[in-house]
């Protein structure tokens, strides 16, 4: 389909003055939709599991074609305000791991300051920025 097709042109206009964004929120909406339709297939109330991923589907849908823009964007500030506390401790560690995948950490003997150092480059020597103290370390 070439880009200036007359159907993508239709769509564009059809979006002109909605929300259209797939914010947090949406995409929280969506994966909680997909996991609940999943348990549905095994689940003991599979009819109830499959309503309300059709209804989060549902408010996903009309969030996403909602004319009231500014009404939607405080909606998903107020949601990020409660969703980024849930999970800045996975953020945090996802952090660290990828962190102790590349560099190597060594605390200073004198003044105790954790000192960063890429890995794989065999034995340095490695000098603490903030006391000057020199000490060699196998990375």
């Amino acid at each position: 389909m070439k880009p200036n097709s007359k159907f993508i042109q239709r769509l564009q206009r059809l979006m002109i003055g909605r929300y259209g964004q797939n914010d947090t929120l949406n995409r929280v909406l969506n994966g909680l939709a997909i996991v609940l339709l999943i348990l549905s297939f095994w689940g003991k109330y599979a009819g109830w599991l499959f309503l309300v991923a059709t209804l989060l589907i549902a408010v996903s849908y009309w969030r996403l074609f909602s004319h009231n823009i500014y009404r939607q964007v405080a909606l998903n500030r107020g949601f990020q305000r409660f969703w980024f506390i849930l999970i800045r401790p996975f953020s945090r560690l996802t952090y660290q791991i990828s962190q102790h995948w590349h560099y190597r950490f060594f605390h200073c003997a004198q003044c105790h300051q954790r000192i960063r150092v890429p890995r794989h480059h065999g034995h340095v020597r490695v000098t603490c920025p903030k006391c000057g103290h020199q000490f060699d370390a196998r990375t």
